[in-house]
């Protein structure tokens, strides 16, 4: 009797069946478009405004960008509003609108995703980041002829309120430009640019690692290098005649030691009331002012 072949059954586990690649495509198979859908038009805009965001700077509240619009609108680029254009408001938009710069109104959630827990009065900008200025072409000593320059040096004032206040104060009693460090320092920014109602956007401001040589290179060039602390001269007896870079130390802490021994001379503000001390940004304008007044007589 002939017996059918039978197959041996082999000990070895199964062959799995072919996978191809994961990068093989299957002609049949759409591609995906790695380009993201998006449907509801405020996703689409905030898209748009998160790319122009990572090329630019944002600044907000109506001095600041009626101070940028009338200084130096070229470095608009957009503004988002969000409520009624009316007030305020309503000039900034105007203004904006004259000279071309793109106006869109949106959603309040909007602007908070780029400021939050700002204070932004329903204005928000984008705008080219202001440059840093070099330190050596802010130290000229005189303006004009018979007229000084003046300069505010900061030492560790980290407070971007107090930094915008003393930039305000500068830029109003005319000082030519402003010195902070790499660190431990306010920088500019939204806070700084609403608190000092856009100076800070228009007063050169140069940026030193090392706060003590960048002194000495100030008095080297002919300035006189005034600090404010307790303990020190009456500001009428300062002889502000002469180019001065002003020192304002961070509040509550003072100017560092350092930063005492390289000043000329450390001027204080006469108190007649309880209050031991003043906030240094008010300190700092009353300073300037008396700085500016006898630049002018």
């Amino acid at each position: 009797m002939t017996q059918s072949f039978q197959p041996k059954k082999s000990n070895h586990p199964k062959r799995p069946s072919y996978q191809p690649p994961m990068h093989h495509k299957k002609w049949n198979q759409p591609q995906e478009d790695p380009t993201p859908v998006l449907e509801n038009p405020t996703e689409i805009a905030a898209l748009e405004h998160d790319q122009i965001f990572n090329q630019a700077t944002v600044l907000c509240g109506v001095q600041s960008l009626m101070t940028l619009l009338s200084k130096a609108p070229e470095r608009m680029i957009k503004i988002l509003y969000h409520g009624a254009i009316q007030g305020n408001r309503q000039q900034v938009i105007e203004k904006a609108t004259e000279l071309s710069i793109p106006c869109e109104l949106v959603r309040l959630k909007q602007i908070e995703h780029f400021l939050p827990e700002i204070q932004h009065q329903g204005l928000l900008a984008f705008v080219k980041p202001a440059e840093l200025v070099d330190w050596e072409d802010l130290c000229v000593p005189y303006v004009q002829e018979n007229i000084p320059t003046l300069l505010v040096a900061l030492d560790q004032v980290t407070d971007p309120r107090n930094f915008g206040a003393i930039l305000r104060s500068a830029e109003a009693l005319g000082f030519q430009g402003a010195l902070i460090t790499r660190n431990r320092c306010a920088k500019p920014g939204p806070v700084v640019a609403r608190t000092s109602a856009g100076a800070s956007e228009i007063l050169p401001i140069a940026m030193e690692t090392n706060l003590a040589q960048a002194l000495e290179y100030a008095k080297n060039k002919g300035f006189q290098i005034v600090g404010a602390d307790m303990g020190g001269k009456n500001l009428t007896q300062i002889d502000w005649k002469y180019p001065t870079v002003i020192v304002i130390g961070a509040e509550g802490y003072g100017m560092r030691e350092k930063t005492i021994q390289t000043c000329d001379q450390i001027v204080s503000i006469p108190h007649y009331g309880l209050t031991e001390s003043l906030n240094a940004s008010v300190a700092a304008s009353i300073l300037f002012y008396e700085a500016n007044r006898w630049r002018c007589l």
